[in-house]
């Protein structure tokens, strides 16, 4: 078996090497070479590998091992453009430690995930190199940056009908006192855009007094869809939402955070009526919302230009809850504009495959990793029902059928997509020895579980 210290060192080696890929999906940059590169390690690892083409960039695939259960391990190996590079206390595509970090574009996201996962691997299988006694997909997206627009037909394509028991998603979170987060689901998310036109070209302000503004137009036609709470007016909205479990309505009453620390670390100073320290986590959890992204025409420069603008736009989106369907929402808005006075208001639909899943928190396996988490990290995990936020786990959830297991070392000051992105080096470690731990455990069980003798047939 390899030293522990041997273990740290390589991973480390194979850190730097990927983050000094500049595989930048929204540039089209670097994506072949560290899709080879991820190849070239997991083939090493002992896993068979291939290369599937996407959109953008390849996809990355390695399986090993068959039996009664199925993990999926999903990764993605791009990463966000530096910009603004001139922020960088380091240079970006160069891992720098310092201060206890690990510093570099991709160090976090999704680079250090993938990397202390390998690592676990390959401490595992130094101790056991008998056949893997359950099935293993690895799949290591190469789009995810860029919403991962390939994901969806690459998997009906290359793993036609498969099933999986568990997905371990491509990140989880350490909060800030050390504590694993483990995310069980993401919302679902539809973004527009709504434009409005009311004369061939900007007008002199003075016909305002009988000519109607874009601008007035596409304010009042978002106001018209939510109101101070926060409840969205769209009739149709809540329809079919999936109702949260018993399990689920426990986490949620039971906020791992207080909303003041929320306040604190983001500055936000203004709520939402009806949101208190007893309901914010239950909203950030399980309650869809609209968001005006931005409200845009007219005149914006410098002193006065007194015009009637000739166009207006916004840009909105939906965060979704499970038994919300994109598409139809966004039908949803487009009656509504009808019905409400607002036919003028085009609306454009930019991104609506983004489903919402929530994940089963009492599943064997979620409930075993979980448990490998405390041993670890030291503290006991908190297991979180959904993220905020989206992701594509919607593919391997609804359509694989497994339950989602966001497992990670994201950081509270992780700076993912910003400057100086980075990994704290001891959960980095903790992690890799989770990883060979979280292997080994689900492969003694079933592993014993195939060595049990078949039942003695009852005598005729």
């Amino acid at each position: 078996m390899a030293h522990h210290a041997d273990i740290i060192a390589h991973a480390r080696r194979d850190l730097a090497d990927l983050v000094a890929i500049p595989s930048v999906s929204a540039r089209g940059e670097g994506l072949e070479a560290c899709a080879a590169r991820v190849e070239a390690l997991l083939r090493d690892a002992g896993l068979q590998t291939d290369l599937q083409p996407g959109d953008v960039a390849p996809f990355v695939v390695g399986e090993t091992g068959q039996g009664p259960f199925t993990l999926v391990i999903y990764n993605h190996y791009d990463v966000q453009p530096e910009d603004p590079r001139e922020l960088w206390n380091s240079p970006p595509f160069e891992l720098t430690e310092r201060d206890g970090k690990l510093i570099g574009r991709g160090s976090a996201d999704d680079k250090g995930e993938f990397v202390s996962r390998l690592a676990g691997w390959r401490a595992f299988r130094d101790t056991h190199p008998e056949p893997l006694p359950f099935r293993l997909i690895w799949i290591v997206d190469g789009e995810e940056e860029i919403g991962s627009p390939s994901l969806e037909r690459f998997l009906a394509s290359r793993f036609p009908d498969t099933k999986a028991d568990l997905c371990w998603w491509e990140y989880g979170e350490i909060d800030a006192s050390g504590r694993p987060v483990v995310l069980m689901g993401f919302k679902g998310c539809v973004a527009i855009e709504l434009t409005c036109r009311t004369a061939r070209a900007d007008l002199h302000s003075s016909l305002g007094a009988i000519f109607d503004n874009p601008l007035w137009r596409i304010a009042a036609a978002v106001a018209s869809m939510r109101d101070a709470s926060g409840r969205v007016l769209i009739e149709g909205f809540y329809d079919g939402i999936e109702e949260a479990g018993a399990r689920i309505r426990a986490l949620v009453g039971s906020p791992p955070f207080t909303l003041d620390s929320i306040m604190d670390a983001t500055g936000g100073g203004r709520l939402l009526q009806g949101v208190s320290a007893q309901t914010f986590y239950e909203r950030l959890n399980l309650a869809p919302c609209l968001n005006v992204n931005g409200i845009h025409g007219g005149y914006d420069g410098e002193g006065a230009k007194t015009v009637l603008p000739a166009t207006a736009g916004a840009k909105l989106d939906f965060r979704l809850v499970p038994g919300q369907d994109p598409k139809a929402i966004a039908e949803l808005v487009r009656r509504h504009l009808g019905t409400a006075g607002f036919a003028d208001v085009v609306i454009t639909v930019l991104d609506d495959e983004m489903l919402g899943v929530r994940s089963d928190p009492s599943h064997w396996a979620v409930e075993l990793g979980t448990a490998l988490l405390e041993e670890w990290f030291g503290r006991k995990p908190v297991l979180q029902p959904s993220s905020p936020a989206s992701g594509p786990a919607y593919a391997f959830v609804r359509d694989m059928g497994a339950t989602l297991f966001g497992a990670g070392i994201t950081h509270h000051g992780a700076m993912l997509h910003s400057p100086d992105e980075n990994i704290l080096i001891d959960q980095f470690e903790r992690m890799i020895g989770f990883s060979a731990a979280f292997f080994d455990a689900l492969a003694t069980r079933f592993r014993s579980s195939a060595e049990q003798p078949p039942p003695i047939a009852a005598s005729s």
